[in-house]
């Protein structure tokens, strides 16, 4: 999200059929019996990522309070929609889950009307974390902030090229966003996911990335990276030297995503609701939010109705977002 970005109105009919999403499911005569053998959880990026290292810390307790396996099967490909797709198709029995995200829901339905799938295709359970981002460049550049090297490229247009983990992925947006903004001439450098694009930052071949903290921290600590700025509200332990975004003026720049797990439509509730008590069973586990907390993923929890809200509003505001970052253009 863009904290200083206003909200406009969800229609009626928006919020109707995502509530449709939620209520239309009847009860099946197999629900009580759920699960019986084990569950996939479909994510929908590459192994390596943030988004996959939350579906494989949360399957193993999540599947134990379930009683059957959570299954962790990667399908990448479009900037996740590929396995979104394949989820929405699946039979809606609650064995085959989606880990669904910011980027994969409400980023591609808003770009793409063709999609195979829409918002409305997939019923949210549980809201598992929010995920807040950073900022970060290859260790040869001279800025010390993201708004350093803001300054840097107005300098030298054409110089700089910035990545993302596929065309009009969240982080693709923020490169569009802090681009037209500020009159930065700069290249847009797609890559299978933001984990294979590290290997290039590294080495100065692209010069910014805007990434989760889960993917990034790793990189910034052992110095491939230089981390330039993050979406948080104080400077984080695990990377003192970084300054927030707030530091620098660039609140609006602070864009953070969430990671879920969503289900076909016409799911059953009962079903559903296992799922959702299942997950916020294991964030409950002391262990597990340390986990997190090292990795700087904010535990939420939240069940199917005030996760349905969270994806209604981000819908919405990031149709805004898309709209002023001039996203297809490069």
């Amino acid at each position: 999200m863009i904290r200083q970005l206003p909200l406009l109105r969800a229609t009626t009919a928006g919020l109707l059929s995502l509530a449709c999403a939620l209520t239309h499911a009847a009860h099946s005569p197999e629900s009580s019996d759920w699960p019986s053998r084990p569950v996939t959880l479909v994510v929908p990026f590459p192994p390596g990522g943030g988004n996959d290292a939350v579906a494989r810390q949360i399957a193993g307790p999540a599947g134990q309070a379930l009683g059957q396996l959570l299954v962790v099967e990667n399908r990448p490909g479009a900037g996740g929609t590929i396995g979104s797709a394949t989820v929405a198709r699946a039979h809606p029995d609650g064995y085959t889950l989606l880990l669904c995200s910011t980027s994969s829901l409400v980023v591609a339905t808003a770009l793409y009307p063709s999609l195979p799938y829409r918002v409305e295709d997939l019923a949210p359970v549980v809201h598992i974390a929010d995920t807040p981002t950073v900022w970060v460049a290859d260790p040869g550049v001279s800025a010390t902030n993201l708004q350093e090297f803001i300054a840097a490229a107005k300098q030298a247009p054409g110089k700089y090229g910035y990545a993302s983990g596929g065309t009009n992925t969240m982080p693709h947006l923020a490169g569009r966003t802090i681009s037209a903004r500020n009159g930065l001439n700069m290249l847009h450098v797609p890559y299978r996911g933001s984990t294979p694009a590290y290997a290039d930052l590294a080495t100065g071949r692209v010069n910014l990335m805007m990434d989760s903290i889960i993917s990034a921290l790793p990189f910034i600590e052992s110095g491939r990276v230089k981390g330039l700025g993050v979406s948080a509200d104080q400077r984080l332990p695990q990377m003192p030297s970084v300054p927030t975004l707030a530091e620098q003026g660039l609140d609006d720049l602070g864009f953070v995503g969430w990671v879920g797990i969503c289900a076909p439509r016409d799911t059953p509730h009962e079903i559903t609701a296992k799922v959702a008590r299942s997950v916020q069973q294991a964030l409950a586990q002391p262990s597990l939010r340390e986990t997190f907390a090292r990795q700087i993923a904010k535990p939420v929890g939240n069940g199917p109705d005030a996760f349905a809200q969270k994806i209604q509003r981000d819908t919405v505001a990031w149709r805004q977002i898309i709209a002023a970052s001039q996203a297809g253009q490069d």
